[in-house]
């Protein structure tokens, strides 16, 4: 018989809110290894954490009082050990109390395209050609940047912020806004953002969310409870429904800002095809062999057109080329 999970105590509440505050202001490497250690300190802490993230996300979502507004916005702007916080942090704790976010599955999704009402929309699309990458800065002051081949739909208004990535991968860097929440629609999921920066990537089967700072909430249309990440952590959604999440490290995953693409350990099949991404001519791996080589370092995404080449000087592969340009890795006899 599965054993009906006990709500946290006040404190343990109160301490959460604290810690959710303060990831949206934005932690130093110091508080954030505070904050892993308050995690570990008690199997209790992270699911009030994550429960007082998803109760924050759902107020603004779907409106609250104009004073607990108020109160959000001059905790903000407090230094964390000033009065305003720990009331706003107070009125977080009792929300979840009341309403039981988090500890009975609730998911609740709002309608975004039906909350404008007559106030002006600003809607916008930005697109990039395979080799290129574009950085834009939003009406609300955000920052996208958008990889090779990507696209995506912008819709702002008075209440949402919502962007939908069509293709590709983009990297997002969110204003903060107690008022509005940043939502990005990536095939069935909806990552949820508190003022934070993330990345997200459109694979052919499934949806990646990196954190490279702060907090974000990932939901989707599926009868499942929502995640939250924080630093440093990878979801991999699949859209067979299989979801893992890991320790990574995100700033190598977000390196193709740099014009960088790392690999450690990762299969010639997945690399090349990643690789692809930023090439003018495909490169395509013929035999298994070939495909299950490992490869680990730094490429350059500028030089995205001679990896296949690279390759040759490390494993024994050698490279052929079609009429049409196609080129074909395929292992050298022995």
């Amino acid at each position: 018989m599965m054993r009906k999970r006990r709500p946290p105590t006040a404190d343990v509440l109160e301490a959460a809110s604290v810690w959710a505050l303060r990831v949206e202001a934005g932690l130093s490497g110091r508080d954030q290894a505070r904050l892993e250690a308050w995690f570990e300190a008690s199997p209790r802490h992270r699911p009030a954490f994550d429960a007082v993230v998803e109760m924050d996300l759902l107020l603004r979502q779907e409106g609250a009082r104009d004073e607990l507004m108020a109160m959000r916005a001059a905790a903000l702007g407090s230094r964390p050990e000033r009065a305003p916080r720990r009331a706003l942090a107070a009125g977080l704790a009792a929300a979840v109390t009341l309403g039981g976010i988090g500890w009975w599955g609730v998911d609740r999704f709002v309608d975004l395209q039906t909350v404008a009402g007559s106030h002006a929309v600003r809607s916008a699309g930005y697109a990039t050609a395979p080799g290129e990458r574009a950085t834009v800065t939003l009406s609300d002051g955000s920052i996208l940047v958008l990889n090779t081949d990507s696209a995506v739909e912008t819709t702002f208004d008075h209440r949402i912020r919502r962007v939908r990535l069509l293709k590709g991968q983009a990297l997002f860097t969110v204003a903060h806004d107690p008022m509005r929440p940043f939502d990005v629609l990536a095939g069935d999921r909806r990552v949820t953002a508190m003022g934070t920066a993330f990345d997200v990537l459109m694979l052919p089967d499934a949806v990646r969310v990196a954190m490279i700072d702060g907090v974000v909430r990932v939901s989707s249309d599926r009868s499942e409870p929502p995640q939250i990440l924080s630093k440093g952590e990878m979801m991999v959604a699949r859209v067979d429904g299989a979801t893992t999440i890991r320790k990574v490290d995100t700033q190598r995953l977000a390196g193709w800002r740099e014009g960088v693409v790392y690999f450690d350990d990762t299969p010639l099949a997945e690399a090349v095809a990643e690789m692809n991404r930023y090439a003018s001519r495909r490169t395509v791996v013929m035999d298994a062999r070939a495909a299950a080589l490992r490869v680990s370092g730094a490429f350059r995404i500028a030089e995205a057109d001679s990896f296949a080449e690279s390759m040759t000087d490390i494993f024994p592969l050698i490279v052929k080329r079609s009429a049409d340009g196609q080129t074909t890795l395929v292992s050298r006899r022995m």
